[in-house]
């Protein structure tokens, strides 16, 4: 019980981790005024607020900003759902960490903090996409 205590609380931390890196990468980055942006098949190039690329630099910020706040929300999300259950549903939630997938779960219900979470991830993760695309 403790080691999937632990496993959950790393899992925790690892998420929250992520996520504060990947805004923080993004806040330093706007309170600086430019950024590094380093594009597949292309030389790295410095984007400024004031100068060269000002929507490029807006997009790399803003990007890495919402989606290391999505990726921390879901952490805290996980945290709370944790803490608000009643014990029976903590037990289960570990006992689930160790557990092997069950091959059919199609009755399983999505929680809808869950799901809105998830559906805003892919959401900000798709317009930082195409930002960045567009922005070339």
């Amino acid at each position: 019980m403790v080691l999937r205590f632990l496993k959950l609380l790393l899992l925790i931390a690892a998420t929250l981790s992520l996520g504060a890196f990947a805004f923080l990468y993004g806040f330093n980055a706007w309170r600086a005024g430019q950024v590094v942006v380093s594009r597949k098949g292309s030389e790295p190039f410095v984007a400024t607020a004031d100068g060269a690329l000002p929507i490029t630099f807006a997009t790399e910020v803003w990007g890495w900003m919402i989606l290391g706040a999505a990726v921390v929300l879901c952490g805290i999300a996980g945290i709370v759902k944790f803490i608000a259950d009643a014990p029976e549903e903590r037990r289960a939630t570990l006992a689930r960490l160790d557990a092997a997938p069950p091959r059919n779960h199609r009755g399983t219900d999505i929680p809808w903090s869950i799901a809105l979470a998830i559906i805003g991830f892919i959401v900000a993760f798709f317009l930082y996409l195409g930002f960045r695309v567009h922005s070339q």
